[in-house]
């Protein structure tokens, strides 16, 4: 299994899935602290509410969840497909891009004006922003992260619903989250267009045509199906773990 391990290994480097998931953590940690104070206000142990994170979002286990994930869910075959693109000239160059990219936009800030960029290249620069949208919708991005999102929304909100004086049903969460559909798809799909602009800028056509015919080949999208899966099942453990943090808070304030 030795040599097996080594691909799935060498690919986790090769995509720079370390970074990735060093960002997830830190949005996660982010995100926390914002969220104990809109449940908490500011009656609580900031400092013990951060280490509660620090668990939650264990970096440690979040890597070894995607490692593992990986190994299970990824055939050889695809592993090494995806592998031999990333490690070529155009393969390596992309993964790093990509890696940027997901670094700068996770500042709100810089979020806002990326997405604007992207809107403003359906008029500027059509060609790019067509090919990048049809390809959004081929790999069905939208739906993945609709999936993900929706997930563990429902998750944190059920787990906090355990709290006696919050009285909403299961049914009730998930008419609220049916009623923000719209407006979340929206969202996500803005998102999605203003990352990809962002990222492939510096590709020309030919190359992002190159990378685009690999992601929608059939490797392209089981590593994609793949990488979702693993992700938003990380997203939905962290979220019940966080509602479970902010009850324990606010229980203990109780007391």
């Amino acid at each position: 299994a030795s040599s097996e391990t080594l691909i799935h290994e060498k690919l986790y480097a090769a995509l720079q899935l370390n970074k990735i998931i060093t960002i997830l953590h830190d949005e996660g940690i982010g995100d926390g602290l914002k969220t104990g104070v809109v449940y908490l206000g500011k009656d609580y142990d900031e400092k013990a509410f951060r280490a509660a994170l620090d668990e939650v979002y264990s970096l440690e286990s979040m890597e070894s969840e995607l490692k593992s994930g990986i190994a299970e869910s990824l055939t050889l075959e695809t592993a090494t497909h995806v592998l031999d693109f990333f490690s070529s000239d155009l393969g390596r160059q992309i993964a790093t891009l990509e890696t940027s990219a997901r670094t700068v936009i996770s500042d709100a800030a810089v979020e806002r004006i990326v997405i604007d960029v992207a809107k403003s290249a359906k008029i500027e620069n059509p060609k790019r922003y067509n090919l990048l949208e049809k390809n959004i919708i081929e790999m069905g991005f939208v739906e993945l992260n609709m999936t993900g999102a929706f997930s563990a929304q429902f998750a944190f909100l059920s787990e906090l619903s355990k709290l006696e004086n919050v009285t909403i049903t299961h049914d009730e969460i998930l008419a609220m989250l049916m009623q923000s559909e719209a407006e979340m798809r929206e969202e996500i799909k803005n998102w999605l267009m203003g990352f990809s602009y962002l990222a492939y800028q510096p590709l020309s056509d030919d190359e992002l045509g190159t990378y685009l015919g690999f992601l929608t080949s059939s490797s392209g999208k089981e590593l994609n199906s793949v990488l979702f899966s693993i992700f938003n099942a990380l997203a939905l453990k962290t979220s019940e773990g966080l509602a479970s943090v902010i009850i324990s808070f606010y229980m203990a304030r109780e007391l």
